[in-house]
C-alpha cells in the first residue's frame, strides 16, 4: 500500500517531467541539496532523493580459565531513504528588456522509507510506521523571482521566498487490565491514550539558479 501511495504522489510529476520545455538547476540556495527543477509552461515539479544508512558489528570473545575460546558476533544495519516529490505553479509578472520577474508558490512532501537489515530486520519491521510517520511532512514555499537572460537558451535566476513547513505526528496506545472483585468475579478496564504533536516552522530563504529554455 505504502508503494501504491508513493507511486501515485510522484505519477503526476513524472509525467510533466517527460515533457518539460524547459528546466533549471540551483547553483546556490539555503541547503546543499541542488536538485532540478522541470517547467512546463507554467507549472514546475521535481523529485529530491536524500539517503540516510547505517551499519554496526559487534564482535565478542571470552576466553575461559581453561583456555577455551568463546566468541560471539553480530550485525545489523538501518537505511532511510527520502523522496521529495515538489509541484508548483509560476505566474509571470514584469519583464523589460533581459530582465523577467515571477511569482511562484510551490508544495513538496518529504516521505520516508525506513528498512533494516541483519539483527536489526525484526525490530525496525515492528516501528517502521511510527519512524516513517514521525519524519513525514510537507510544506509550502512562496517566492519571488528575478531572471536575466544571458541568451535565448540560458538565463540566471534570483528567488527570495518564504518557506513553510509542517509537521503533526499523533500516537495512539490501548491498554487492557483484569481486576479480580472476589466470588470468583472479574471486570475488564480499557485505557486508551493518544498524543498528537503538531509543529510549524517557517524561514526565508534565497537561492540561484541557472535556467535553460529549450522550446521558443
Amino acid at each position: 500500500m505504502k508503494l501504491v501511495t508513493l507511486f501515485a504522489m510522484l505519477l503526476f510529476p513524472i509525467m510533466i517531467m517527460a515533457q518539460y520545455d524547459s528546466f533549471s538547476i540551483r547553483v546556490s540556495g539555503s541547503n546543499t541539496n541542488h536538485s532540478a527543477t522541470f517547467y512546463k509552461d507554467k507549472l514546475l515539479c521535481g523529485l529530491d532523493f536524500a539517503r540516510f544508512s547505517m551499519n554496526a558489528e559487534i564482535s565478542e570473545e571470552e576466553y575461559e580459565p581453561d583456555g577455551y575460546l568463546t566468541s560471539n558476533s553480530s550485525d545489523g544495519g538501518i537505511s532511510i531513504n527520502v523522496f521529495m516529490p515538489r509541484i508548483g505553479y509560476r505566474m509571470p509578472a514584469n519583464s523589460m528588456g533581459r530582465v523577467n520577474t515571477y511569482n511562484q508558490i510551490e508544495g513538496y512532501l518529504i516521505i520516508p522509507m525506513v528498512t533494516g537489515k541483519g539483527e536489526l530486520e525484526d525490530a525496525v519491521d515492528e516501528v517502521d510506521e511510527e519512524i516513517e510517520d514521525a519524519l513525514s511532512l510537507f510544506g509550502i514555499k512562496i517566492s519571488h523571482a528575478i531572471e536575466y537572460e544571458f541568451s535565448e537558451q540560458l538565463s540566471l535566476t534570483a528567488s527570495v521566498g518564504l518557506n513553510l513547513i509542517f509537521w503533526d505526528f499523533s500516537t495512539k496506545s490501548t491498554n487492557q487490565s483484569s481486576y479480580y472483585m472476589g466470588n470468583g468475579n472479574y471486570y475488564n478496564v480499557t485505557e486508551t491514550s493518544k498524543q498528537e504533536l503538531s509543529v510549524n516552522l517557517g524561514y526565508t530563504y534565497t537561492m540561484l539558479a541557472l535556467h535553460y529554455q529549450l522550446k521558443n
